[in-house]
């Protein structure tokens, strides 16, 4: 993986919480459940890159937001950064992988690298909105390499799955900056409900899921899977 200007480690599983109007790590219980397929280190490192990046878009998209008074399209796309951000970690428990966003609050990241980005990032962003739109478009070139980096190790159905719908939902989104840079915005909010189909596919038993113009849902079966449905919405 490319980590262009940024590594990160592996650190502890958990969920994410709104608590007091800042987002925040919740840990799960450690241990690895039993029966937990096996991974390459690799491919672990990638996840968690992975999870650490995609939770510091969406800290550094919500903050912008809320800077520019809910602005268009970082509104949006902060809810979608979050879905990518959950099935990356539906992957770590998964396999097994400590999650590095575990105990840490929106803004803090445990990697030097990765803190060093976001606090550049988010200075920039504050000198004008032109210059936020130049900061969601880097944002989204970056995962774009990175998670393309990633797809050429993990050779796992799951992972890769996943990592193409982040690809999808980046691509999206790097249109939606590109376009407001040039001075489109588009206003919309993601609406609609998707059923199963792409949001839940099956394996040897009934999946269930539902998105909401871009959600992700879970895939249930003898042989557990992660999907994410990307809908019309240009900001899934």
């Amino acid at each position: 993986m490319t980590r262009n200007i940024f590594r990160t480690a592996a650190i502890t599983f958990g969920g994410l919480a709104l608590a007091a109007g800042a987002w925040t790590a919740v840990a799960a219980p450690l241990g690895t459940p039993t029966g937990t397929p096996t991974i390459s280190a690799a491919v672990a490192a990638d996840l968690a890159f992975s999870r650490d990046e995609e939770r510091m878009a969406r800290d550094l998209y919500s903050v912008i937001a809320a800077q520019y008074g809910d602005a268009a399209p970082f509104s949006v796309i902060t809810n979608s950064e979050q879905r990518h951000l959950d099935a990356i970690g539906t992957l770590l428990v998964r396999y097994g992988v400590p999650d590095p966003a575990a105990g840490k609050i929106a803004g803090v990241y445990a990697d030097a690298d990765i803190q060093k980005l976001y606090d550049s990032l988010l200075a920039q962003s504050k000198s004008s909105l032109t210059e936020a739109y130049k900061v969601g478009i880097a944002v989204e070139k970056r995962d774009i390499a990175d998670v393309t980096d990633a797809m050429k190790t993990a050779t796992q159905t799951d992972i890769d799955r996943v990592y193409s719908n982040l690809l999808n939902g980046s691509d999206m989104h790097l249109r939606a900056f590109t376009d407001a840079s040039n001075g489109i915005v588009t206003t919309h909010t993601e609406a609609g409900t998707q059923q199963g189909n792409s949001a839940a596919r099956t394996t040897n038993g009934a999946g269930n899921g539902m998105g909401m113009g871009g959600a992700y849902g879970a895939r249930s079966g003898n042989s557990m899977g992660v999907g994410t449905a990307e809908g019309d919405c240009v900001y899934s």
